[in-house]
C-alpha cells in the first residue's frame, strides 16, 4: 500500500511534467505561427507565466524541469541564429541567463511558499484534532481509559493509518492496537510481533523500520511509561510529540491499574 502511494505519487509529477512541457511547446508553436505578434520579450514572459503555474500546482522538480525546456526553447526558436542552439550575440547570452535566472527563483519562491502555505494547514488542522483529543482524555475517568481504547480513539481523531501503545512487562513488548482492518495495519502487527522479545531499552525498538510506522516516547517527568507507535504521513512531529505527552500525563493518574 506504501509502495503504491509513493509510485502514484511519482505518476502525479511526471503527468504534471509532461502537462507543463506541452504547454511550452503549444505556447512555442503558436508564437511561431503569429510571429508579427510576438517577439523574444513576450515568449518569454508567456514562457514565466507557465513556469510560476508549474510551481504553483506542481513542486519544485515539475517547476525546474519545465524552466529547462522552456530555456531550451527559449534558445533554439526565439535567439539568432534561429534553429540552432549557438548564441552568436553577447546580449543574446545575457538575455538567455536572465531568463534562466528569473525561471530558478520563480520556480523556487512560488513552490516555498505553496508548501509552507499546505505545512500551515497541516498544522492548523493537526492543533484542532489535538484539542479535541484532550477533550476526550479529560473527559472520562482515569480508571475508565484502556490503552486499547486511547490507541483506538488517536487513530480516529488524527485520521491514522495505524496506532498502537506499546508497554514493557514481563519480558517483553506488549503492544495495544487501535482498529486493525486493512491489509497494512495487519502486516504492521504482524511485524511487531517479532519484536516481542526485545530488551526493555526503549530504541531498539523505535530503531525497526517498519513499513513507515514512526515511534515516540510517552514519558512523565523523567519516567518512561510506554511507547505510541503510529503510521500517518500528515501528522507533524511536534504534534506527535504533544500526543504522546498527553498520553504520558493521562498514564501517569492510572499507571498502578490494569490497562488492556
Amino acid at each position: 500500500m506504501n509502495f503504491a502511494k509513493k509510485y502514484g505519487s511519482i505518476l502525479i509529477r511526471v503527468g504534471k511534467i509532461i502537462a507543463f512541457v506541452s504547454a511550452i511547446f503549444a505556447t512555442t508553436k503558436l508564437t511561431l505561427m503569429f510571429g508579427t505578434l510576438a517577439n523574444a520579450s513576450t515568449v518569454a514572459f508567456a514562457f514565466l507565466i507557465i513556469v510560476l503555474l508549474s510551481a504553483f500546482f506542481g513542486d519544485f522538480l515539475v517547476a525546474i524541469s519545465t524552466s529547462i525546456v522552456a530555456t531550451l526553447c527559449f534558445d533554439y526558436y526565439f535567439l539568432p541564429p534561429y534553429g540552432t542552439f549557438y548564441i552568436a550575440s553577447f546580449s543574446d547570452w545575457i538575455s538567455l541567463a536572465a531568463f534562466l535566472l528569473a525561471s530558478v527563483i520563480i520556480s523556487h519562491l512560488t513552490s516555498s511558499a505553496v508548501e509552507s502555505k499546505a505545512n500551515e494547514n497541516v498544522l492548523t488542522k493537526s492543533l484542532v484534532q489535538l484539542k479535541e483529543f484532550g477533550k476526550w482524555l479529560l473527559s472520562m475517568p482515569p480508571d475508565k481509559h484502556t490503552l486499547t481504547g486511547i490507541a483506538q480513539k488517536a487513530l480516529e481523531n488524527f485520521c491514522l493509518e495505524y496506532c498502537s501503545i506499546h508497554v514493557y512487562g514481563e519480558g517483553k513488548w506488549q503492544h495495544f492496537s487501535g482498529s486493525a482492518s486493512s491489509n497494512i495495519n495487519d502486516e504492521i502487527e504482524r511485524r511487531l510481533t517479532l519484536f516481542q522479545d526485545h530488551s526493555r531499552e526503549l530504541m531498539e525498538l523505535a530503531d525497526e523500520n517498519i513499513l513507515g510506522v514512526r515511534y515516540m516516547q510517552i514519558s512523565r517527568g523523567s519516567s518512561t511509561l510506554a511507547l505510541l507507535a503510529v503510521k500517518g504521513d500528515s501528522l507533524p512531529e511536534e504534534i506527535l510529540g504533544s500526543i504522546a505527552y498527553m498520553i504520558g500525563v493521562q498514564l501517569s493518574l492510572i499507571i498502578k491499574s490494569p490497562l488492556s
